[in-house]
C-alpha cells in the first residue's frame, strides 16, 4: 500500500517543492468616473465622482483593490472630458479612500486616443498629468502638467521608464497601435525590440470590458481576449504579464463580471501593489477568487531567473468554490524564434496541479514560459511568464528531504483539504496563539480532509510532523 501511494505521490512532490509566501489580491486598475466619461449612470446610481466609485468598489465581492485611470485629455464634455485640475482632486480622493490592509484606492490616467495608429495606456504613479490639450473651454492655461504630443508613444514610454515611481500597462491593444510616426510598420508590435518600452511596460489584459456594459450581476463577460498581441510581444522580447481589465463606464465597479486582476504580495499595501505591478506577480482570470501557483523551482510568475539546471515548472490551481481546473498548459517561447510564437510544451487534463521539467533547452538562450488554465465551467485564467537563462552546464535540480505541503482553503470555515508530497506517517496537530493543542490526528495518506466547523474563529498554528522533518503554517478560521 505504502509503495503504490509512493509512485501516485511522486509527481506531487516535484510539484510541491516550494512555500508559497505570497497573498492573493484580487482587483481592476481600468476604470472611469464621471470627472471623464464614466458613471454615465450617475443621475440614479448616486454617484459621479472618484470618492463615490471608491466606496462603492469596497462593498464588491472579492475586490481588494481600484484604479481609476481617467483619460488624460478633454475633446468634448464627457467624451472624454477630463481636464487638467481634476488630476489633483483625483489623487486626493484617492488617498483619502485608501485603507493599506483593507483596501487599496488608486488613481491614474489612460493616455492616448483609440484610433488608427495609436492606443491607450493606462500610467500609474505619474502624479502629474501627461497631455498635449490646450485651449479647452473653461480652463485657464494647458490641459496637461507634462506635455507630450499625442501621437508620441516613443516619448510616453520614455517619460514613464525614467520615473521609478510609476509603470506603464497596455489596454485592449491592436497591432496597429502604439506607433512612433502613424504608420503600421513603426507599431510596437512591428518593430524591433526596444529596451527603454520594455523597462515601461509592465503587463496587458487578458480580456478588458465589458466597458459600456452597465450590469452588476458579476456575469457580463466579454468574450474577446488579447492573447495573440501577448504572445507578439513576447516573442519581439518584451518581458510583460498578464492581467485583466475592466475598463467601467458604469457604476458597477467590480460587479460587471466576475474577472479579476491578481496580484501577488506579502500584504496589501500601496507599496506592495506597485512593487508587485512591476515585477510580475501578477495573472489575469476569469474567475473572482482562484488562487494560482505558477512558480519555477520556487520563484514565481514574473521572475526572470539564471542558472545551471534544467527549470521545472510547478502549476497549482486552487478554488475556494471548489471548481476544478480542466485543462493546465504551459507554453514556451523565446525571443525572434520563427516560426510560432509560443508553442504548448506540457498539458495536465483534469488535475489542479501538474509540473514540467523542460529537457530540451539550448544554453544562453532565453525562453518564457507561462500557464494557461480553463476551469471545467470554461474560465479562462493565465499568469505572468517566467523567463530562464541556462548556462553550458545544464543538470536536473535535486529534490529536497523536507515536509512539502499545500493546504487550503485558508482562511477555512468548515473544511481543510491538506496535500502532501509523499506518502508518511504524518502527524497533524493545530495549535491555539497560547500553544494549546486543540486538534491532533495521525494519517498515513497524501491528501486528507480535517473538519474545524468546530473550531472558534481565530488564528492557529498547522503543524505537520513526521519521523524526521516538522512544518508550521499559520491557519485562519473564521
Amino acid at each position: 500500500m505504502k509503495y503504490i501511494c509512493f509512485l501516485a505521490a511522486f509527481f506531487l512532490f516535484a510539484l510541491l517543492g516550494f512555500s508559497q509566501t505570497y497573498n492573493y489580491y484580487f482587483g481592476n486598475l481600468h476604470a472611469h468616473t464621471a470627472f471623464s466619461d464614466g458613471n454615465k449612470d450617475s443621475t440614479a446610481s448616486g454617484v459621479g465622482r472618484p470618492d463615490g466609485s471608491y466606496a462603492y468598489a469596497k462593498l464588491t465581492n472579492d475586490f481588494d483593490f481600484l484604479g481609476i485611470s481617467e483619460h488624460n485629455h478633454y475633446s468634448t464634455n464627457h467624451n472624454p472630458g477630463f481636464k487638467q485640475p481634476l488630476y489633483q482632486v483625483g489623487l486626493t480622493m484617492a488617498n483619502a479612500a485608501n485603507q493599506d490592509g483593507s483596501f487599496l484606492a488608486l488613481y491614474g490616467m489612460e493616455y492616448g486616443v483609440s484610433s488608427k495608429y495609436n492606443g491607450h495606456v493606462l500610467i500609474y504613479g505619474f502624479n502629474q498629468l501627461i497631455g498635449w490639450e490646450t485651449g479647452v473651454g473653461g480652463l485657464t492655461g494647458n490641459n496637461y502638467d507634462v506635455f507630450n504630443a499625442k501621437t508620441d508613444y516613443d516619448g510616453v514610454f520614455k517619460k514613464v521608464k525614467n520615473n521609478q515611481s510609476a509603470f506603464a500597462y497596455l489596454a485592449h491593444p491592436d497591432f496597429d497601435d502604439y506607433t512612433t510616426d502613424g504608420t503600421y510598420a513603426t507599431a510596437l508590435s512591428n518593430k524591433p525590440y526596444n529596451a527603454d518600452y520594455d523597462s515601461a511596460i509592465v503587463g496587458m489584459p487578458l480580456r478588458s470590458g465589458l466597458a459600456t456594459s452597465a450590469m452588476t450581476n458579476y456575469n457580463d463577460y466579454s468574450l474577446g481576449s488579447y492573447f495573440n498581441y501577448f504572445k507578439r510581444l513576447l516573442y519581439l522580447g518584451y518581458h510583460l504579464g498578464k492581467g485583466y481589465d475592466h475598463d467601467n463606464h458604469y457604476t458597477n465597479f467590480g460587479r460587471s463580471n466576475g474577472g479579476r486582476l491578481v496580484i501577488l504580495a506579502s500584504s496589501l499595501t500601496r507599496a506592495n501593489l506597485y512593487s508587485a505591478m512591476k515585477q510580475m506577480h501578477f495573472y489575469g482570470s476569469d474567475d473572482s477568487n482562484a488562487k494560482i501557483d505558477f512558480n519555477m523551482n520556487g520563484s514565481t510568475m514574473g521572475s526572470i531567473l539564471s542558472g545551471s539546471v534544467y527549470p521545472t515548472f510547478n502549476v497549482l490551481h486552487n478554488d475556494p468554490d471548489g471548481e476544478h481546473a480542466d485543462t493546465i498548459k504551459i507554453w514556451r517561447g523565446n525571443k525572434n524564434s520563427g516560426g510560432l510564437w509560443a508553442e504548448i510544451v506540457h498539458i495536465s487534463n483534469g488535475n489542479n496541479t501538474t509540473s514540467f521539467t523542460d529537457l530540451n533547452i539550448v544554453p544562453n538562450i532565453e525562453y518564457y514560459y507561462f500557464t494557461e488554465i480553463k476551469q471545467a465551467d470554461g474560465q479562462w485564467i493565465m499568469a505572468s511568464p517566467i523567463w530562464y537563462t541556462a548556462s553550458a552546464l545544464v543538470s536536473v535540480k535535486e529534490n529536497s528531504s523536507e515536509i512539502k505541503l499545500n493546504y487550503f482553503p485558508n482562511p477555512v470555515s468548515k473544511k481543510l483539504n491538506i496535500s502532501m508530497a509523499l506518502c508518511d506517517d504524518y502527524r497533524i496537530s493545530i495549535l491555539d496563539v497560547t500553544g494549546r493543542k486543540i486538534f491532533e490526528k495521525n494519517f498515513f495518506e497524501k491528501d486528507i480532509t480535517l473538519d474545524v466547523s468546530e473550531v472558534q474563529n481565530g488564528i492557529y498554528s498547522l503543524i505537520v510532523k513526521n519521523k524526521t522533518s516538522s512544518i508550521s503554517k499559520k491557519l485562519v478560521v473564521e
